[in-house]
């Protein structure tokens, strides 16, 4: 196994850097994470299942996230992932908290890791612009995280959608899909996640 601090060539789902998310015109769609998110519900293994192009992940495949709550009530996340070309293991482990300490039923959250810094500013979380909302799940099949930054006269989009089967049914695709167009996010950009060949997860 191997533990790589910051992984340029592989960092999944929570980090969602704006500086390496899917660049478009036009500004965010006006979406916001969902109320009365279950943080409780929410924790556990997640895999991926497509996503929008990012550069920190190429070379990825088998993706999947693992949420548990730590003793300083902050969210771990260890994000796993082989490399398609030689087959490796990578991980990387970060934290997350509410975006809004004062609201931690809203499906919207900071995650960070070692060496790369929560988008905030500076002397008090509850002021943190999330990097990871939660659009819409139903917490045992699916769920859809989503997010953009204006740049001048273009948007950066991360999108994801996550099952917690590793091979789901399509229904719950359908599902995971429909409720993404519903909310004008770029459903045909999305890219499936290869989850073959997956023997080197531990």
């Amino acid at each position: 196994m191997k533990s790589v601090g910051s992984f340029s060539s592989f960092v999944v789902i929570s980090i969602i850097s704006p500086a390496f998310a899917f660049p478009s015109l036009g500004s965010c769609n006006n979406v916001s994470g969902i109320d009365n998110f279950d943080v409780s519900s929410y924790l556990g293994v997640w895999y991926e299942y497509s996503n929008l192009f990012e550069v920190f992940q190429i070379g990825g495949k088998c993706i999947r996230a693992n949420y548990t709550l730590r003793e300083d009530e902050k969210i771990g996340v260890k994000n796993e992932a082989v490399n398609e070309w030689f087959g490796n293991y990578y991980f990387v482990e970060g934290t997350g908290s509410f975006a809004d300490p004062a609201n931690p039923t809203k499906g919207e959250l900071v995650v960070s890791f070692a060496g790369t810094p929560n988008v905030g500013t500076a002397g008090t979380r509850a002021t943190a612009k999330a990097n990871y909302i939660v659009v819409d799940t139903d917490y045992t099949s699916y769920t859809i995280v989503y997010s953009c930054k204006n740049i001048f006269f273009a948007r950066k989009e991360s999108l994801w959608i996550l099952t917690r089967a590793q091979k789901p049914d399509q229904s719950i695709i359908d599902t995971a899909y429909g409720k993404a167009s519903e909310l004008g996010l770029p459903v045909s950009s999305l890219r499936v996640t290869d989850q073959d060949g997956c023997s080197a997860l531990p």
